[in-house]
């Protein structure tokens, strides 16, 4: 019985993470444009720095009360009473965790606009006086928005419970948008505080309104409820206590680098920043969208103890994540200088802020499958409803990596930062993996990492060989233009995906053939599907 259910959870988290992978690709595409917008109007130096580092102490806010992690503490709650048949029950859980922490967030905001000044001292303390000053503003102006934020968090998970991914999806975009229109709109007589307003803006209407509006349609039942005492409600505490007091690198990372980052060149923010920003685009594409569809089936397969189905999920997602985000790390740390180009040309980056963005880029990149991973081994321990040892592990490593974020900074500058930030999170991911493996009794242990190892090869020998094309390829048409960027990025990528599908083969990556067998099946069932529709055919 559970092995003829299995395929159609299999096809249930792909058919999710089309949905999720499609907003996603719009959101970070239009993340794009808001750091273009960004770079455009004011270009890479101070004030982007404070810009940059005034969502700091709004976002510690929202850490502070796991509003990041609210899917993944609530849907387990949840999830648990409606698999017993108490989803009324569960309704009422949402409406208590939903009216008590909003008023915690309203009050730790409150507070945090009374105490901005002296709190983001901690956050910057390399800054001058003048940085500190539009620190200090910026951050008032956007820590109301992490109430929307908080509040929207819970009811986009009340949808993700119900399956519906399409709203909550669309919170990002909106978000992106919001801030790209009032940043340009207000550029000329607000400056940089117009993009600050713009993040409250999209915040209102795109994680708030929005979401009331999907949460309703889910279903959802509110009523203003205080019933701190309820089993379910202590349970999702629980949950959340361990990710609010963790300070896992997953969360601190940029924080840690605005902090080391204040105390270098002016616009060393700015720099990390914008690489880490694309190094987010595939990242988001592929490993938050994965991680966001498959974290209820995880959740419902524990719930009804199926841990066998459980293992074979997370080891299938595990496999696609990685078949998709070494090759691509692999392909951005080749094409790293066209990629910046392409995308900063056109505004008021010089060439020293490209070159500096595109050798950041290269060590983000290093990173990247490291960052999708442990999206997943999280969701994987949350799913079991376990939170404490990826919060523990998470607290650790973040110490043991601060002496390498330290020492790389002091020598390689802003680029060894960008490179702490990887070895870090590719230390958690190690960790993570194996505890989860130990936790869930994976016995596929030795599969994957022959699978992981053979990936690395597979990718590795294709930068290789892509780097030196793509260099000769830029002294006949110049990536320092963005049309000749962009014509280089089409043929080394065309020529990378050819040299990864043969040696795919000859490294006997059968996975390979096999997600490319199953995108092929889907592709043409949702074609026929659509022939069948039209009444013209």
């Amino acid at each position: 019985m559970a092995e003829n259910r299995q395929p159609s959870l299999g096809r249930q988290i792909v058919a999710s993470t089309g949905i999720v992978m499609a907003t996603i690709l719009a959101s970070r595409f239009l993340g794009f444009l808001r750091q273009w917008a960004v770079a455009h109007a004011v270009g890479s130096n101070g004030t982007t720095d404070a810009y940059f580092a005034a969502f700091t102490l709004p976002d510690f806010l929202n850490y502070l009360v796991a509003g990041g992690a609210l899917s993944l503490t609530f849907i387990p709650v949840f999830a648990k009473y409606a698999a017993e048949g108490h989803e009324e029950e569960g309704w009422d859980i949402f409406s208590t965790v939903a009216t008590f922490m909003g008023l915690v967030m309203i009050v730790l905001v409150i507070a945090g606009e009374i105490f901005a000044r002296q709190l983001t001292v901690a956050i910057a303390p390399g800054f001058h006086a003048g940085q500190r000053n539009l620190l200090v503003f910026l951050t008032r102006v956007m820590l109301p928005a992490q109430i929307c934020f908080y509040l929207g968090g819970i009811l986009a998970a009340v949808q993700y419970v119900r399956g519906q991914f399409l709203v909550p999806s669309l919170a990002p975009i909106i978000y992106n948008l919001a801030i790209i229109i009032c940043g340009i709109l207000l550029a000329r007589s607000t400056g940089i505080v117009g993009f600050s307003i713009g993040v409250v803006a999209g915040a209102l209407l795109g994680n708030l309104l929005l979401q009331i509006y999907g949460a309703r349609r889910a279903g959802a039942h509110y009523r203003p409820r205080l019933d701190l005492r309820h089993p379910g409600f202590r349970l999702f505490l629980k949950l959340s206590i361990p990710i609010m007091l963790a300070l896992s690198l997953s969360f601190t990372d940029d924080w840690i680098i605005r902090w080391f980052g204040s105390y270098l060149a002016p616009a060393s923010i700015t720099w990390l920043s914008y690489a880490k920003s694309l190094m987010r685009v595939p990242l988001g594409i592929v490993g938050q969208a994965i991680g966001v569809a498959s974290f209820p089936v995880l959740a419902q397969l524990y719930t009804e103890k199926r841990y066998d189905e459980l293992n074979r999920l997370l080891n299938h997602a595990l496999k696609a994540l990685m078949l998709l985000l070494v090759p691509i790390a692999a392909l951005t740390i080749a094409q790293s200088s066209p990629l910046v180009h392409l995308v900063f040309t056109h505004t008021r980056l010089n060439q020293h802020d490209l070159d500096a963005t595109a050798q950041t880029l290269v060590f983000f990149a290093l990173g990247l499958a490291a960052w999708g991973a442990q999206n997943l081994l999280a969701r994987g321990f949350y799913a079991t409803r376990e939170t404490i040892t990826p919060a523990v592990v998470g607290t650790a490593l973040t110490f043991l990596n601060l002496p390498v974020y330290w020492w790389l900074s002091r020598h390689m500058q802003h680029l060894g930062l960008a490179l702490a930030s990887s070895i870090g999170i590719s230390a958690y991911s190690l960790v993570l993996f194996f505890l989860l493996a130990r936790r869930t009794q994976n016995h596929d242990l030795r599969d994957l990492m022959r699978f992981f190892l053979k990936v690395c090869a597979v990718s590795a020998i294709t930068a290789a060989i892509c780097y030196p094309v793509m260099q000769r390829l830029g002294a006949w048409i110049s990536w320092r233009t963005v049309g000749g960027a962009f014509v280089d990025l089409v043929i080394v990528t065309s020529l990378g995906i050819l040299v990864l599908l043969a040696l795919g083969r000859v490294f006997r990556l059968r996975e390979m053939d096999e997600y490319l067998r199953e995108l092929w099946h889907m592709a043409r069932e949702r074609l026929g599907g659509v022939a069948a529709a039209d009444p013209q055919n």
